[in-house]
């Protein structure tokens, strides 16, 4: 994300050698996924007007639908490629090393939707999906031989770490399901438009959410290892300190505090929630918020899908939810389950997202009335599963959006708190966890 980003500076800024520098490594590539690494940042950053698409078009030497898809999305001259481009592999099998064949694992390093989806085109379809995936994979390995990733010590000796760890033959997976998808479009007559949708799993980047940098992490979020603590009393603490950071007119609507340490880790997740007066006094965890999806299937900006009215039942909910879109990016999937934003059901049903660098923001009529911000507690590549990752935020909302909403459904604001945090004697040794949930006061 950083080189990404600084590179994107520079191209905007004037710099021909960088433009030039990154059409050489695009060409250079010959798996069609590593060709998607450098024609996404094009996509993500808005740079088609930087780059002659005949430039472009010549450096891809390893075509696929996304790689026309990226292309069609920015140049108006790409409208006529042609799929014919596309590589696949021959019917027999690639001659390989039995002991390489068998390390064929669709769980091991590899985003698992590409199997999900590849498994739905199996059901949907009857043909094997799945089994064309590995093929393509061992003529890539043949052709080009990538030593499997070799898991960090992390996972062997303690389940309870998970993290983000990059395997060298990654991008033979992700082009042999990018060649699944020429494969199938060529000889078993899947819609090319349906090749490309699916192809979007493998984007790397996602235009708004590429350019939102995260902010320095707030002094308060640190120090929060619950320790002998009381929870409640340190979640009061947190939603104090963030509260009183919020600018005039704006409340604080959701929050996330995160922090891991040798021996130990705490994350707080807070959350505004309406109901009747009834239904706060209940000490019930609220309901989940439907999440929202954006319309635009593979960038973070614009309108939402229209969505059925859920209404108002006595249980509470949230203000927020999350708001995501179908084709995140793969270098972006840990930060988007984060995004959250008024939900749709708060009568704001023509709301719209923009990406700004220093966060996200929602607007209705063309007026912000809530903004998103990220930071990360720490730059680690690996954390306890239960912390899921490193990600903090806060959302911050008009307080008479708020007020005005609460008023015509006659409904009261409380603050919903989930603790969830472990402690260990040794860095080795095994976390004890516990979670807990509960009021706090405004």
């Amino acid at each position: 994300m950083e080189a990404t980003r600084a590179l994107a500076e520079l191209i905007k800024a004037g710099d021909r050698n960088a433009v030039d520098r990154l059409l050489v490594w695009i060409s250079q590539k010959k798996f069609e996924s590593e060709v998607i690494l450098g024609l996404n940042i094009i996509e993500a950053f808005n740079l088609g007007a930087y780059f002659a698409f005949d430039e472009v078009w010549n450096s891809v030497n390893a075509a696929s639908h996304l790689s026309d898809w990226l292309m069609k999305a920015n140049f108006a001259q790409a409208d006529r490629l042609f799929p014919f481009r596309y590589a696949y592999a021959p019917p027999k099998r690639a001659e390989l090393p039995e002991a390489v064949r068998r390390s064929f694992s669709a769980f091991n390093g590899v985003p698992q939707m590409f199997h999900s989806r590849l498994s739905h085109l199996e059901e949907q379809s009857g043909l094997p999906f799945c089994k064309r995936w590995q093929h393509e994979w061992e003529w890539l390995q043949a052709g080009e031989f990538r030593n499997q990733g070799n898991p960090s010590y992390f996972f062997q000796g303690d389940r309870k770490i998970t993290g983000q760890f990059d395997f060298a033959d990654r991008e033979t997976y992700v082009s042999a399901y990018l060649r699944t998808l020429s494969f199938a479009a060529s000889e078993w007559g899947l819609p090319h438009s349906i090749a490309e949708q699916h192809s979007r799993a493998a984007l790397t980047l996602n235009r708004g959410l590429a350019g939102v940098a995260p902010v320095d992490r707030p002094g308060w979020s640190d120090g929060i290892l619950l320790g002998e603590r009381d929870p409640k009393s340190v979640a009061s603490a947190i939603w104090a300190a963030a509260s009183s950071s919020a600018a005039p007119g704006q409340m604080l609507a959701a929050l996330r505090a995160v922090e891991v340490g040798e021996t130990g880790y705490a994350v707080f997740e807070f959350d505004v929630v309406t109901g009747s007066a009834a239904a706060l006094a209940s000490p019930d965890e609220p309901d989940d918020c439907r999440w929202s999806y954006l319309a635009n299937p593979a960038r973070y900006e614009g309108g939402f899908y229209s969505s059925p009215d859920i209404g108002f039942k006595l249980k509470p909910r949230r203000l927020c939810g999350n708001a995501i879109t179908l084709d995140v990016g793969r270098a972006l999937v840990d930060l988007v389950p984060h995004v959250y934003l008024p939900s749709p059901h708060a009568d704001q049903p023509r709301s719209e997202v923009a990406c700004l660098e220093s966060g996200i923001e929602m607007q209705a009529g063309g007026s912000p009335i809530a903004f998103w911000e990220h930071w990360y507690s720490d730059w680690e590549p690996a954390c306890p599963r239960e912390a899921q990752n490193l990600v903090g935020y806060k959302t911050t909302v008009k307080r008479d959006f708020v007020e005005a909403f609460c008023g015509v459904n006659s409904l009261k604001t409380a603050v919903w708190c989930s603790v969830k945090s472990g402690t260990r004697q040794y860095r080795y040794s095994e976390f004890q966890d516990r979670e807990k949930g509960f009021w706090i006061d405004i």
